[in-house]
């Protein structure tokens, strides 16, 4: 497992420990990604929730071939969940590729909001959309900050996270 870590660690300077790690803000951005991806690992158990609840009313439990549909639905939020888990004790140790991957994980969980947002809009459930667009809403803000926080590890100082005075 090393071989790979080192590779990697050549290949992208996200991958290592970042040279600012020892400035608070730096500290600070990285403790702020750690909650945003804590969000995110929360959002995409939610998600294989969502999935397990709404299989009682489409009947899945019933015949085979959709409980395995719906299994295979329910591996992909619970694997978000798993890497963006994985990302919090890289994260931790002022890692700036752990934003990343969070930022990346975001992004999916936006596109599939865009869709159930649509549905909702397309089948008049107010609900739907309102909870499409919401989550939509979240994960382009949590994009941004990540973006911002990756940055700040980095060194480059972007602008402004939550009230900083730099």
């Amino acid at each position: 497992m090393r071989g790979p870590r080192r590779r990697l660690r050549l290949v992208t300077a996200d991958a290592r420990r970042s040279p600012a790690a020892h400035l608070p803000g730096a500290r600070k951005a990285a403790a702020f990604a750690v909650y945003l991806n804590g969000l995110l690992v929360l959002l995409s158990l939610a998600g294989t929730g969502w999935l397990l609840y709404k299989g009682v009313g489409w009947g899945v439990y019933g015949n085979s071939f959709g409980f395995g549909a719906l299994m295979t639905a329910a591996a992909l939020p619970s694997g978000m969940a798993i890497g963006a888990a994985s990302t919090l004790p890289q994260l931790l140790q002022v890692i700036p590729a752990g934003a990343k991957v969070g930022r990346s994980l975001y992004s999916i969980i936006f596109a599939l909001a865009t869709t159930v947002a649509g549905e909702g809009v397309k089948g008049g459930e107010v609900e739907q959309a309102a909870a499409g667009i919401g989550t939509m809403l979240i994960c382009a803000a949590a994009m941004t900050l990540l973006k911002r926080a990756a940055a700040r590890m980095r060194g480059e100082h972007p602008g402004p996270l939550r009230g900083d005075r730099d």
